[in-house]
């Protein structure tokens, strides 16, 4: 944990200050609150990511270390890091090689 981790934003003002933001990923306008164990998570309902305020600017959520939420299973959030990740298929022939 950082030493000023959200300090500089009142806990009362973080639901108004976040809420007309939009999703840094998409640019989705609606971003969904969502409680995790250790702290607030914005949910953007278009791309699936989650995001967390850090000194007033919205942070991505990190899935593998987030404990997890009502609105998703951590399971769909790791999948979802995954997608992002190319996939190389070395070795393998297509059907189109073999005839």
């Amino acid at each position: 944990m950082e030493a000023f981790d959200d300090t500089f934003i009142p806990p009362g003002l973080r639901d108004v200050w976040a809420g007309p933001h939009h999703c840094p990923r998409c640019i989705w306008p609606y971003l969904q609150p969502v409680t995790s164990v250790d702290q607030a998570h914005w949910l953007c309902s278009s791309c699936g990511h989650c995001w967390h305020l850090e000194h007033g600017r919205l942070r991505p959520v990190d899935p593998v270390m987030c404990h997890g939420c009502a609105a998703r299973s951590k399971c769909d959030c790791i999948h979802l890091l995954q997608a992002e990740f190319p996939r190389f298929a070395a070795g393998i022939a297509s059907d189109d090689t073999l005839t």
